[in-house]
C-alpha cells in the first residue's frame, strides 16, 4: 500500500546526525553515548531512530520499560539497552537471556532481581540508581549511611552484575545560580558515593549523569557516559537555553487540506460555535484533529503554515480535523500541505510554540503525536523509509 498522506511527521535523520555530533563534540574524546529512544524515541519512532542511532555510532539505548526494550530487540538491534524504571523481578530471565540491562534503586528489589534467576546460569546486568536529590527512584546518596552497605550487597547477590552507576539531575537545564549549585551538589554527592565504592573495591565501569542539560551546560560531569534525550532530538530542554546552541529539530508535523469554502459574515463554525465569521472568509478544513495528538485546548490559539504563509486556527479543534481561517491564501486547493509545526518556506513554527500555548513543555507535545499518524525518514530530501504503525 502507498503512503496515506493524509496526517504525517517528517523526521530529519540528517538533523539527528548533527545534533548526536554537537552533543559528542561537547564532552571528552571516548565518552560512551547512550541514546534515550523511551516513549517511541521522544514520538520519533523507536526501532528507526534506534538504528540511525547505532549507525551513528551510539554505544548504549535506554527505555522507560522492558516493552520498548522487547521492541528494539524485535527490530533487529542489539546494543545494550537500560531500562530505566521498574520492571517487575518475574521478568529478570527475560531481561538476562535478551542482553536487557535493569536499574536497581533499592536492596529489597536487588534480591528478588537475583532470587528470580535461581536455578538458573543466567546473569542479570544492571546500573545502580542513586537518588542525589530528583527525590524519584534511587538508594540515597546522601543523609543515609546504610546505603554505603545496601551498594555493596546488591553487588554480592549471586546472579546480578553491577556494570554502572547513575544519578538523574532535575534543573542542570536552568541558568539560575541556586539550580547550577544544586545541580553541583547532586554532582558532588554522585561522585563521592562512587568513588567511596572503587575504593573499597566495587569496580564500577560505567559512572553517568549528564542529561541533556549538563551534556550541554555541565560537559566537565560526563564521566563516563552520557545520556542527552530531548536534545538528541533537536529541542532545547528548557527555555532559558534556546536558541545557545545549534539544535536542529528532527520533526515536522503536516497535514493537507479537504475542502475549502467561503463565508458570509456571521456564519459560526465547529462545535460550541465559539468562532462567528466577522465578515467574508475563506475556511478550510485541515485532515488533524485531537485524535491526531493536535490538543483540543489549542482551538483558537494557534496559526499554521500554508503556502509558506501563517493561517489561523478557527473553531473548535475537533476528533479529526480543524478549521483554517485562508481568507490571505485565496489559493487554496484540497491537497495542499499545511505545517502545523516545522519549516515551510522562509517561515518556521517551532513545537515549543504549541507546548507553551498549553502551558506545558515539547517533550509532551512530540509524545503526544498519535501512531495513526506515519512518520517519514529524511536523509535531506531523500526519502529513507516509513513508518506506518496502523496499515
Amino acid at each position: 500500500m502507498k503512503l496515506l498522506k493524509r496526517t504525517w511527521a517528517d523526521v530529519s535523520l540528517d538533523n539527528l546526525a548533527h545534533n548526536v555530533k554537537l552533543l559528542r563534540d561537547r564532552v571528552e574524546p571516548g565518552c560512551i553515548f547512550l541514546g534515550v529512544v523511551k516513549a517511541d524515541a521522544y514520538g520519533h519512532g523507536a526501532i528507526p531512530i534506534s538504528r540511525r542511532l547505532k549507525e551513528l555510532g551510539a554505544d548504549y539505548l535506554a527505555v522507560s520499560n522492558l516493552e520498548e526494550a522487547i521492541q528494539i530487540r524485535r527490530g533487529g538491534i542489539w546494543l545494550p539497552i537500560l531500562v530505566l524504571g521498574y520492571t517487575p523481578p518475574v521478568y529478570a530471565e527475560d531481561m538476562a537471556s535478551m542482553g536487557i540491562c535493569q536499574e536497581v534503586h533499592a536492596l529489597e528489589y536487588a534480591k528478588d532481581l537475583s532470587q528470580a534467576l535461581d536455578g538458573t546460569d543466567k546473569t542479570l546486568t544492571v546500573h545502580l540508581k542513586l537518588d542525589t536529590g530528583m527525590s524519584r527512584l534511587g538508594f540515597f546518596a546522601y543523609d543515609r549511611p546504610q546505603t554505603y552497605g545496601e551498594l555493596f550487597a546488591v553487588s554480592r547477590l549471586p546472579h546480578l552484575e553491577v556494570e554502572g552507576i547513575f544519578t538523574h539531575f532535575p534543573v542542570s537545564d536552568s541558568l539560575s545560580q541556586e539550580d547550577q549549585s544544586f545541580t553541583q551538589l547532586q554532582y558532588t554527592r554522585f561522585t563521592a558515593m562512587a568513588q567511596a565504592l572503587r575504593d573499597a573495591g566495587l569496580e564500577l565501569p560505567i559512572r553517568h549523569c549528564c542529561n541533556s542539560g549538563a551534556t550541554l551546560l555541565h560537559p566537565e560531569y560526563c564521566l563516563d557516559m552520557i545520556r542527552p534525550g530531548i536534545a538528541t532530538y533537536g529541542i532545547s530542554p528548557s527555555e532559558e537555553l534556546e536558541g545557545m546552541y545549534d539544535l536542529r529539530p528532527l520533526m515536522s508535523l503536516r497535514t493537507t487540506i479537504s475542502q475549502v469554502r467561503d463565508f458570509e459574515p456571521g456564519v459560526t463554525v465547529s462545535y460550541g460555535r465559539t468562532y462567528t465569521t466577522p465578515s467574508p472568509r475563506k475556511i478550510a478544513v485541515a485532515a488533524i484533529g485531537y485524535a491526531d495528538g493536535l490538543h483540543r485546548a489549542l482551538s483558537g490559539r494557534v496559526s499554521f503554515l500554508l503556502h509558506g504563509k501563517r493561517v489561523p486556527v478557527v473553531g473548535r479543534i475537533c476528533m479529526d480535523m480543524c478549521m483554517l481561517d485562508v481568507t490571505e491564501v485565496p489559493d487554496t486547493k484540497p491537497g495542499d500541505v499545511v505545517t502545523v509545526f516545522g519549516r515551510d518556506g522562509a517561515d518556521f513554527i517551532p513545537v515549543d510554540d504549541l507546548a507553551k500555548k498549553m502551558q506545558t513543555i515539547p517533550y509532551e507535545t512530540l509524545c503526544d503525536v498519535n501512531k495513526r499518524i506515519p512518520r517519514i525518514y529524511l536523509d535531506g530530501t531523500k526519502r529513507m523509509e516509513i513508518l506506518q504503525y496502523i496499515v
